[in-house]
């Protein structure tokens, strides 16, 4: 999209929306204001795009004097993350209403009626909005306590410049996501006194995955408890919970008294929702006997169909939630549904750290029709296997090594289990760079100037997990506001002294 190219949200080109522009005269102690004309020369009504307006919110082009529509006042100490996926636009946000600190996230619209258009009322995925940031105020708050703020009159006069410098089609990442008031003390350091630190912090981060599994397995058992971590990793960042849900409503215990396999494939499958209508949708001639087959074991069970919200819009075919609960159930046949056994038996067997690795990569079986299909009434090209090396490496990390690590360090007599545990620290120090992520890329763009630093910096899992943890402790647990991080009071601090 170039300056002059038509906005089919808009209805305007950047280049016209600069003759809709008026100052408003300012006192001579206060700026004017850059406000909208409420109709262009063809006599339509003028509004931007909603990613526009985005862009405003995030680069904070507004006037110095915030009021929202309630009569509060508001001052934003930070935008908050931009979220490119599903839910709020703004995540993490941190707002002084009435100088009161509040944290949550952000939405905008170009209307407040859009709130209830788009269907967020019944939405709870948008439970945590704070502000509802819009052009126009058509409607009252879509609900009590939300506050809304009206940007046309809170614009600040670099507004103008910002429309002759940014083109919303082309509005870089690196500008979505800030970089930190920390920033420059990263850029000062040198790599290998950085690693250092990432590794610390990224064996802190495994430490704590292993204390939370071991949590869990002290209250549903090691099995329920591995089954249901191992589950939630298969639905990535789209299904982590009807993942999780489904494998707490269909537990371990419940599927080792079934007579066979075939019942258990019935259960999960229709208790997921995934089992689809012959009558009314496609099902693919490889799959139909098997879909018959399903159903009448399924009514035979009676068991009850849950209502999970599984995102298919948002997921790749070859990640689809099918193909996923397909290669949990592989993995748990393999582990003659027996997780914590396995593990063990392939940790006590591993002479070494790449051993370890080895032999808890998931080789699931790769004869299944599952390798050409994406669920029973799709096929994929080209066919793959129902896991592929970059979440194998993930449940590794995440599930099956912090697992481990745990359980070994209660262990008893200890002195028995010290090689054991030092095998299965050095694989995770070991392991390759996962594939990168959301949060990744945030802390990236955070800390690094340039965010392609990454490559020369994080030569392994352990460090990306680093990375993430230090996100996760401070950027995000403090709303982004860089006046309490501590790596930012300790740089003032010491240029002071």
């Amino acid at each position: 999209m170039t300056i002059n190219d038509y906005d089919g949200d808009s209805g305007v080109s950047l280049r016209q929306a600069m003759t809709l522009l008026r100052l408003t005269p300012g006192r001579p102690w206060e700026p004017g204001r850059w406000e909208v004309m409420e109709q262009h020369l063809t006599g339509q009504y003028s509004q931007f795009s909603e990613r526009f307006l985005q862009i405003l919110w995030n680069e904070r082009h507004l006037a110095p004097d915030l009021r929202c529509q309630d009569g509060r006042s508001l001052k934003v100490v930070s935008p908050g993350v931009w979220n490119v996926g599903r839910g709020p636009d703004f995540s993490q946000a941190a707002l002084l209403f009435d100088n009161r600190l509040t944290a949550g996230d952000v939405e905008i619209h170009r209307r407040t009626s859009d709130w209830n258009r788009h269907g967020h009322s019944q939405d709870e995925v948008y439970a945590n909005v704070i502000l509802h940031v819009v052009w126009e105020d058509d409607g009252p708050p879509p609900r009590p306590g939300m506050a809304t703020l009206v940007l046309n009159g809170h614009l600040h006069p670099a507004w103008q410049r910002l429309l002759w410098e940014m083109e919303d089609a082309c509005y870089p990442y690196c500008r979505q996501v800030p970089a930190g008031a920390c920033a420059l003390r990263w850029a000062l350091s040198d790599d290998a006194r950085l690693r250092e630190i990432l590794t610390a912090a990224g064996l802190a981060r495994f430490t704590a995955k292993g204390i939370r599994l071991a949590r869990l397995a002290a209250e549903r058992g090691v099995d329920q408890a591995l089954y249901e971590t191992v589950f939630e990793c298969l639905g990535y960042k789209n299904n982590r919970v009807p993942f999780r849900r489904l494998a707490e409503a269909v537990d371990l215990d419940t599927l080792r008294r079934l007579r066979d396999d075939d019942d258990r494939q019935a259960l999960l499958f229709g208790t997921a929702g995934l089992l689809p209508d012959p009558t009314c949708q496609p099902v693919l001639p490889v799959w139909q006997e098997t879909v018959r087959s399903f159903w009448d074991r399924w009514w035979a069970l009676g068991a009850t169909h849950l209502e999970l919200p599984w995102d298919q819009a948002m997921t790749r075919p070859y990640n689809s939630p099918c193909r996923r609960l397909a290669a949990g159930f592989a993995w748990l046949r393999q582990t003659d549904f027996a997780p914590a056994a396995w593990l063990r038996q392939r940790s006590r067997t591993a002479a070494s750290p790449k051993a370890l690795r080895q032999a808890l990569s998931l080789d699931l079986p790769d004869t299944s029709p599952w390798r050409t299909c994406r669920d029973f009434g799709h096929l994929i090209r080209p066919p793959a296997a129902l896991l592929g090396r970059s979440r194998c490496l993930d449940i590794m990390a995440n599930v099956f090594l912090p697992y481990l690590a745990a359980m070994l360090e209660l262990a008893q007599p200890p002195e028995a289990s010290i090689a054991e545990a030092e095998c299965v620290r050095q694989a995770f120090l070991q392991l390759p760079p996962a594939q990168g992520n959301r949060l990744l890329t945030e802390a990236a763009h955070r800390f690094l100037t340039p965010p392609s630093r990454t490559r020369e910096l994080l030569k392994t899992c352990c460090q990306q997990q680093g990375l993430m943890d230090i996100y996760q402790n401070f950027c995000l647990a403090l709303d982004h506001n860089c006046e309490l991080c501590p790596f930012v009071s300790a740089e003032k601090n010491a240029a002071i002294d």
